[in-house]
């Protein structure tokens, strides 16, 4: 059997293909808040991401000849550094690529970049686990009052983190229950739970990004990458992912870099990511190197107590912790 043929272009398109659905936790982050071309000749490659100000009505009565009070608009900066360089290398000898390989993609790219997908997983998830929730921002799922005969009803605790969102006015759409793998199997035994798996077609794009389906207003994701007994409810800008495709050095035989936005069109909140692969040969030990390689940074975005003074203490309103108290 002929070995694949490579192409740069027919490797970018199947790299990020593949990246699109290894991702699962990155989906529910905000990705495309920053423009990777802002990263260039950035102090220290960071990026201050402005965050929209929140503007509040006024009232006056008619007829009663009150002047319009005008109110300015107050934004306020998060600052996203790229300080990982998230990659895999493969080594390909001579003998491999001529008598071992036959499917490029399935026997080599794959691999790579499950393993990039993994790591910018691993980030995204470790970001949400190391974050500073308030007193306010955290629920005890063993409280008395979320225990139903003897054991947590997640959908009472799940309906408690969507109140403690509205009441930091955070957006109702585009939430995330990101859950352990013990509280998956707590949430699927619920008879208020509605599994994307019963409810027809659309139920199919929801599965392949790893959404098992909502409870209480919220998607649920589960993951084996934070602890048992642990949650997080979440609105998707309240983490923010970047990831940058270096540039293909002008001394590699062939390779490219691509968003996942220019290979699969509108995917969603994963337009900002971008990766590179690139090829070259080591004559010296008569092999091929495949590289898979992005620049990724990390960010919470935290919320001035006074929303109309970006100067006040700041603190994570759009995401709650859930423990189960242990």
């Amino acid at each position: 059997m002929a070995n694949t043929f490579l192409k740069p272009t027919v490797i970018a398109r199947t790299a990020v293909g593949l990246l699109y659905r290894e991702l699962v936790v990155a989906r529910t982050v905000w990705t495309d808040a920053i423009n990777p071309g802002e990263f260039v000749g950035a102090l220290n490659d960071t990026v201050t991401m402005r965050v929209p100000a929140r503007r509040t009505a006024r009232k006056r009565t008619l007829r009663a000849g009150t002047p319009i009070v005008n109110d300015t608009s107050v934004e306020f900066g998060v600052p996203v550094t790229l300080d990982t360089d998230i990659y895999n290398g493969a080594p390909i000898t001579d003998e491999e690529f001529t008598l071992d390989i036959t499917d490029f993609g399935g026997q080599i790219l794959m691999p790579q970049i499950r393993a990039v997908a993994e790591g910018l997983e691993e980030m995204i998830v470790d970001e949400i686990q190391d974050a500073t929730y308030p007193a306010g921002m955290t629920i005890n799922a063993d409280a008395t009052d979320l225990v139903v005969s003897g054991s947590s009803d997640w959908y009472l605790i799940a309906a408690r983190a969507n109140r403690l969102l509205n009441d930091q006015h955070v957006p109702k759409g585009q939430r995330t229950l990101l859950v352990s793998s013990s509280v998956e199997e707590d949430i699927i035994t619920s008879d208020r739970f509605t599994r994307f798996d019963s409810v027809g077609q659309r139920a199919a794009d929801a599965l392949s990004e790893g959404t098992i389906g909502r409870i209480a207003g919220f998607n649920v994701v589960p993951t084996s990458e934070i602890e048992d007994g642990q949650a997080f409810a979440y609105h998707r800008t309240a983490f923010v992912l970047a990831a940058r495709a270096p540039k293909v050095p002008q001394g590699v035989s062939m390779g490219t870099t691509r968003g996942l936005n220019e290979a699969q069109g509108d995917v969603g909140y994963v337009g900002g990511i971008g990766v590179r692969w690139i090829m070259d040969y080591d004559y010296t030990n008569t092999t091929d190197r495949s590289l898979v390689n992005t620049w990724a940074g990390t960010a919470t975005v935290v919320d001035p107590d006074a929303p109309a003074n970006p100067a006040s203490t700041k603190s994570l309103k759009r995401a709650v912790k859930i423990t189960n108290g242990s």
